[in-house]
Order: C-alpha cells, then structure tokens, then sequence
C-alpha cells in the first residue's frame, strides 16, 4: 500500500514515527509532506530521514499565508502528487486540505484531532475525512471514532519510548537540576490572541538555582530571554529525555505541556486556551494550568 502522511507540526512527526516504523516493516510504502514551517523541514528529515519528503504548502505568520498559501494552494498540490505517486491513502492530524484532495480522487484518508475548541476545522475534517479519529472529549458519530487515550500517549507509552539519561552529558545537566521552557509562536491563529514572548515577560521570577533549557519557536525573539539560558536548536536529539529529566517543565503552547504531564514532570501550562485535551489531565493532577502572574507558580 502507497501512504502519503501529511505532517503540519513538530509534535506530529512524534504522532506518527512509531506507525512509519509498523507500516516499513509491512513494506508499505510511505511519503511525507510538510508545511513548510520554521524549522519543521529540519525535523522531517532528520526523524526520516530514508523515506521520501517533499514542502507542500507554506506557514509564515500571516492571514494570507495561513488562508492561500497553507489551505488553498497545499489543497492545488496534493492532487498532482496523489496521481503521481499513486497514493491509496491519506494519514494526518486534521489536514483536511489532504483529505479533500484525496476524496475528490475518490481515496480513503483518515485524520486524527484532539482539538474540539477549533469548531470550524472540525467541520472540514468531518466533510473530507473517511475517518476521523478523537480522544474521548467528544461524542461519537458516524464519521467519528473515539480512541481511549491522549494522541501523546501513542509515542509516549512504556511501551513506545524509554528516557535516555546519557543525553544530559551534552548540555552538561544534572538529572532534576534544571527546568525547561517552551515558549511558542503567536503568529499562528491558535495563539494568536495570546500574549507574545509570555514566559519571557516573567523570566526574571523564576528561580536562580536552576539551569534552564529553552525550546524557543520563534529564534528571532532570542535576545528577550536571559543569556544563561540554554538554547535548543532544531532538530533537536531526544527532546523527551530532556523533559523527562527535568525538574519541571513550563510552557505557553499546549502540545509540549501534555507531553511533561504525560512522562510524569510536574507540568504547568500557562498559555491563552482551554483545551479539553488539557482538562483530563489537569483532573488528574497531572497538568496545570495556571495564569503566570500567579507567584505561587515560582515555588519549587
């Protein structure tokens, strides 16, 4: 079987390379593409490096770039390398520009999601998927199916990974003795209305006995964050071992926050949304969602 998996963000290429490995090992034959987005195409081709990847579409921050440039034309794009590659199916975290293309060829696709609060989105993957795949924070129905875990968990698992401390040795850290910082783009339309350089606005709170790693999305913002602080540069060798280890894990996007609260780092979220993606976590005690002028959150 020919499987075109569209890849639109860092944390899907960690969603689906322990299926790449399943569906190799079946040799089936597998394509990526990817948003040409900051440094995703390092990352593709870095984790897959063996398996053909090809930009389709283009993110740079704008409304017309978000509208034309990664819907509008990405969709123009597919169907060409649909025909070309003789595609049989479609995998992705909610591209419903693939999935239109390929339901317009008349070809099976299926999406994944667990962002319910993106009401629009998930309409167009109802309208282009054959399948579409959610956590249990939405109800079922025809087109949707309900899988009884958190899309981290799928690469996450004891089953799937296993920390390795030997990756502290390059950054010269010391397991439990430094905190990680993740700091996302405003310049998409989920965080759009969330306050830029967040954590950076409150660096001078955190505490001076800790190093800390920053896993910063937007490089040009670098001067607004302390000098001492540990910069992560794309692709970037086994960042899960560096969350894991860490003392805690602080972060404005919500991907990252999940993945800290899932490996069991005491994990707070302090970005713009709510997310019932999130809230099973946080009613387990193991996220938190806290705004960051709270003091209590500078306690450790």
């Amino acid at each position: 079987m020919r499987i075109l998996i569209d890849i639109g963000h860092p944390a899907h290429v960690n969603f689906f390379k322990p299926i790449v490995k399943i569906f190799l090992k079946e040799n089936h034959k597998i394509y990526i593409t990817y948003l040409k987005r900051g440094s995703l195409s390092n990352i593709v081709k870095s984790e897959f490096p063996d398996i053909f990847s090809k930009a389709v579409g283009k993110h740079t921050g704008t409304k017309f770039s978000i509208v034309i440039q990664a819907n509008l034309l990405k969709f123009l794009k597919f169907i060409p390398i649909i025909i070309k590659y003789k595609i049989d199916l479609g995998l992705s975290v909610g591209s419903f520009t693939l999935g239109a293309a390929l339901k317009l060829l008349n070809k099976p696709n299926i999406q994944f999601d667990d962002d319910p609060e993106r009401r629009w989105n998930v309409i167009l993957e109802k309208l282009t998927s054959s399948v579409l795949i959610f956590p249990p924070i939405i109800r079922p129905s025809k087109r949707i199916i309900i899988m009884n875990a958190l899309k981290e968990w799928s690469y996450l698992s004891p089953n799937t990974y296993l920390p390795d401390i030997s990756i502290l040795n390059h950054y010269e850290l010391n397991p439990k003795e430094y905190l990680f910082i993740r700091e996302v783009s405003t310049q998409t339309l989920n965080y759009s209305h969330q306050k830029p350089n967040l954590i950076a606005s409150i660096a001078h709170r955190l505490p001076q006995n800790f190093k800390i790693l920053l896993s910063l999305e937007d490089k040009t913002r670098i001067n607004d964050y302390p000098n001492e602080w540990i910069l992560l540069e794309e692709p970037v060798k086994d960042i899960h071992s560096l969350i894991f280890f860490s003392k805690c894990l602080i972060s404005s996007g919500d991907s990252m926050a999940r993945e800290a609260a899932i490996l069991g780092v005491p994990s707070i979220y302090c970005g713009s949304r709510k997310m019932k993606a999130n809230d099973i976590l946080i009613e387990k005690g193991m996220l938190f969602h806290i705004n960051p002028d709270q003091k209590y959150l500078y306690s450790f």
